[in-house]
This record gives C-alpha cells, sequence and structure tokens, in this order.
C-alpha cells in the first residue's frame, strides 16, 4: 500500500526537456547525462538527491532532471518542482521495475477515489552498478 504524503514545493536545477511519449525510454537517459555535464562542469563536488518531474502532454513528456540549489548556477536552468499531495512508494532495484510501481500506483489512486495530477516524480536515494541496490522513491500527484 502507498502512502498519501504532501510535498513541499521546491526549488531546482537542471535540464528541462521535452521528448515524444513514445521514445521517452531511449530519450530520457541523455537527459540525465546532460544533468551530469552540467554539474561537472559548474564544479560541485556533491549535490542531490536528483530527481525527476514527468508530466505527459498528449503524445510528448515534459521531463525535468534537477537537484537541490539555493542559488543558480552556470548550464543549469532553474525550475519549481510544485507542493502537493501524493500517493508515494518506494522502490529498491532495476529501472526495469518503474512501470509496475507506475501501475500500482495508478490502481491504488483509482480504489482510493482521488484524481490523478499533473506530474509523477521520482526521487532517487541510491543508484548503484548492482540495481538489485537502487532505491527510488515515486510519487504520484493527485487530488
Amino acid at each position: 500500500m502507498a502512502d498519501l504524503v504532501t510535498l513541499p514545493p521546491q526549488r531546482l536545477g537542471g535540464v528541462i526537456d521535452t521528448v515524444p511519449f513514445a521514445e521517452r525510454l531511449a530519450l530520457i537517459p541523455d537527459i540525465f547525462g546532460r544533468l551530469d555535464a552540467a554539474i561537472g562542469l559548474a564544479g560541485v563536488f556533491f549535490v542531490g538527491p536528483q530527481t525527476a518531474l514527468y508530466r505527459i502532454d498528449g503524445d510528448r513528456m515534459e521531463v525535468r532532471v534537477g537537484v537541490p540549489l539555493d542559488q543558480p548556477l552556470p548550464e543549469f536552468e532553474m525550475f519549481d518542482a510544485p507542493g502537493s499531495r501524493a500517493l508515494m512508494q518506494r522502490h529498491r532495484g532495476g529501472f526495469d521495475g518503474l512501470p509496475g510501481v507506475y501501475q500500482s500506483l495508478h490502481a491504488e489512486a483509482a480504489d482510493r477515489g482521488l484524481t490523478r495530477g499533473a506530474w509523477a516524480r521520482e526521487v532517487y536515494r541510491q543508484v548503484a552498478r548492482d540495481p538489485a541496490l537502487n532505491v527510488i522513491d515515486i510519487y504520484l500527484d493527485v487530488f
């Protein structure tokens, strides 16, 4: 069972892009690569956790990938992660398990009589070479 949580608004800096929904799985890794490059160019030693926000608009998906920043840095586009109520489920394991988490969250939202909001987000608590060690919090905005 997912937890119903309240997410505070958050200021992030990173990369914003829009990709064809059908090609998202092939294109999203490049967006994360661009964020990693921006972190390197900014000379930042540590920043995190990385957060990805996803919003579907027809056959396109807006992708915002960022990290919490107190001030703008070169190469980073600043954006707000809006506050919301969300169903949250923690996923441990490979990225290939994420579709099942989203299916579960959508089903639970319907069972609870909740309506899906605009954003889905993933907060990467731990990403490892061994995918079994990954820890990702998945949030589905609801009202």
